[in-house]
């Protein structure tokens, strides 16, 4: 028993030992949301669906590339959880980051290059739109076609999301829900007139579920465009600079072979980004 406790100990400090000589950090974990947002990620809670989505999919085949894989522990986990882990340094990435949400804000998001900021290593665009139920659309509207909120009306949003930020921006009276589910059948229940979330979330299952859209659908244009984001915690972008950066190209490469939805810009090779 000794004799394969000591073989087993060996094949460890061998493959750790590899992992750092191929640039891997010591330890590598790294956040995914808990809730769908297809195509980027399908299923719910805190295991991944198979298949998991495009973002798990890229992930992985960046870390394959970079010879981290094994390195790597992947989660998912409900937004307010990720925030508390960042902010006591608990995990080393974040996959699923819009930019400007209040998790992004907490993170080393990869910089836009170039002489005119043209190359881009975002990997999609995220949209927020309003969702009502069907047969209450219809009222106001301002001149960019968005709702005016009756009286006293709050607009469901998940607590903790750019969706929540977006909606205190506007001056809009918000009703934070724990996640994205809840603030849905908050909705569905009649107690907010109005929901506010990135289109991932809904288009595709309103597209998949009949009783679904039956009950839901979009109402107005797009609120607003952000991008798509692996977020770095600062400490770890700092100290792991050279991964980071291998991963942020890799992943970007992943994007564009897809062909999601053109977001990913990578600079020309040798140039430097």
């Amino acid at each position: 028993m000794r004799g394969i406790v000591s073989v087993l100990m060996a094949a460890g400090l061998l493959a750790a030992g590899t992992a750092r000589a191929n640039g891997c950090p010591e330890r590598l974990r790294i956040s995914f949301p808990d809730a769908p947002a297809e195509p980027f990620l399908r299923g719910q809670g805190d295991d991944f669906a198979r298949p998991p989505g495009l973002l798990v999919d890229w992930v992985r085949a960046a870390l394959r590339e970079t010879g981290c894989l094994e390195r790597a522990e992947l989660l998912r986990l409900p937004a307010r959880r990720v925030r508390a882990m960042v902010e006591a340094g608990q995990l080393d990435l974040v996959a699923g980051v819009g930019e400007g949400g209040p998790i992004a804000a907490l993170l080393t998001l990869p910089p836009q290059v170039g002489p005119k900021g043209e190359f881009d290593f975002s990997l999609g665009h995220v949209d927020y739109a309003f969702y009502a139920r069907r047969g209450l659309v219809g009222g106001r509207v301002d001149g960019d076609g968005l709702p005016v909120l009756p009286p006293k009306a709050r607009v469901g949003v998940s607590a903790g999301t750019r969706a929540e930020v977006l909606a205190q921006e506007r001056g809009w009276p918000v009703d934070p829900a724990p996640s994205h589910e809840s603030a849905l059948q908050k909705l569905l229940a009649g107690r907010t007139p109005l929901l506010l979330v990135h289109t991932y979330h809904l288009d595709e299952r309103l597209r998949q579920e009949p009783a679904l859209a039956r009950e839901v659908v979009r109402f107005g244009p797009v609120v607003e465009r952000r991008r798509l984001h692996v977020g770095a915690l600062p400490a770890f972008a700092r100290s792991e600079n050279g991964f980071v950066l291998k991963l942020w190209r890799e992943l970007c490469r992943q994007s564009q072979a897809a062909k999601a939805d053109g977001a990913c810009r990578l600079p020309p090779a040798g140039s430097g980004g």
